[in-house]
């Protein structure tokens, strides 16, 4: 905000708007400028109440042998707005690497995450919304 370049001048074009605000998990990469993409891969899953710490213990033994296949921009859960919510977003060079990488890391056993190979509690999701997207010219991500 301070440079000017933040909000964007785009309130033509909007006609909806909904906010969210998000913690970090502690496994989670700062988010810093830089190229990362241009192909992002956003997961939002609604959790039933009460699964946060569950997720939270799959995802601190599941995540270090799926960095393994491509990194991590971003593991967050929702604490205003919707609620219940947990995001994780994966950046990628083409739509062929997400894929070549989701391919290798199911084949390797080592995603998605299981509770029951890891020797962790188990959790429900009751929604899943996946979304591939592509950074605006004035995101600091690209």
């Amino acid at each position: 905000m301070k440079d000017g370049a933040w909000p964007p001048d785009t309130f033509e074009f909007i006609v909806g708007m909904r906010s969210e605000i998000m913690i970090p998990f502690a496994i989670s990469p700062a988010l810093k400028p830089g190229k990362m993409g241009p192909y992002f891969e956003m997961r939002t899953y609604t959790y039933a109440p009460g699964a946060l710490p569950k997720i939270i213990q799959v995802w601190e033994k599941a995540l270090p042998a799926r960095l393994q296949f491509s990194p991590l921009c971003a593991a967050w859960y929702s604490e205003l707005g919707g609620l219940n919510k947990f995001v994780h977003i994966w950046p990628y060079p083409s739509l062929d690497a997400r894929n070549d990488t989701r391919s290798k890391a199911a084949a390797a056993g080592v995603w998605p995450p299981s509770a029951k190979k890891l020797g962790t509690p188990e959790y429900q999701l009751t929604a899943q919304e996946n979304k591939i997207l592509m950074p605006a010219s004035f995101s600091p991500l690209q």
